[in-house]
């Protein structure tokens, strides 16, 4: 798998095979953008299997943020390739720097725009499902907190970090006591 190649267009062994390859991208932010697609996949498997209409709402988000969580996965490992041309001369370091800062401050929103639908679905969702909920929270908070190092490592050695992507790193913590609250109240009723 290249740069060039699509996250959708890809099968789950081409893409770990890719992963795994000795070559700088796919790494670990379009991993983060994927992760919390699949946080957005159980989400909207557990809302479709609801019946009110708020389940079906948070259905139709969590498949739209599917399809904007894979686009940015892929824009990852451009503004991957991008930076690595500036380091070599190519183009301005702390322009493109913080481009590909932006696509995880950008998974990050995404991931905090789901939490309320996690916490109405952990008590008005399908009970059957219920660790499904639970394994979604966890892995927003996995892309919340790779997303987060991910916007640090691109902004490490500036003197300041934008003011947008500070209050990305900012929302971490929140949302991620929140999600694991989320999957700790599910464990614990598992009891």
């Amino acid at each position: 798998m290249s740069s060039l190649d699509k996250l959708r267009e890809q099968n789950l062994a081409a893409y770990l095979d890719a992963l795994a390859a000795k070559t700088s991208t796919p790494g670990g932010g379009a991993v983060a953008a994927v992760v919390a697609a699949e946080a957005c996949s159980l989400i909207a498997m557990v809302a479709n299997f609801s019946k009110d209409e708020t389940a079906k709402e948070i259905a139709r988000r969590a498949h739209a943020s599917i399809e904007n969580l894979l686009e940015l996965g892929d824009r990852d490992a451009l503004a991957f390739d991008s930076v690595m041309k500036a380091f070599k001369g190519e183009g301005d370091v702390s322009s493109v720097c913080e481009q590909a800062a932006d696509i995880p401050a950008q998974v990050i929103g995404i991931c905090l725009s789901h939490v309320d639908d996690l916490e109405y679905l952990s008590a008005q969702g399908n009970p059957n499902l219920i660790t499904d909920t639970a394994i979604a929270s966890l892995l927003f908070d996995s892309a919340l907190r790779s997303s987060e190092l991910n916007i640090l490592i691109n902004m490490k050695g500036f003197d300041a970090i934008p003011e947008h992507l500070g209050l990305a790193i900012n929302s971490v913590p929140g949302a991620t006591t929140r999600l694991q609250f989320i999957a700790s109240t599910i464990r614990t009723g598992l009891s």
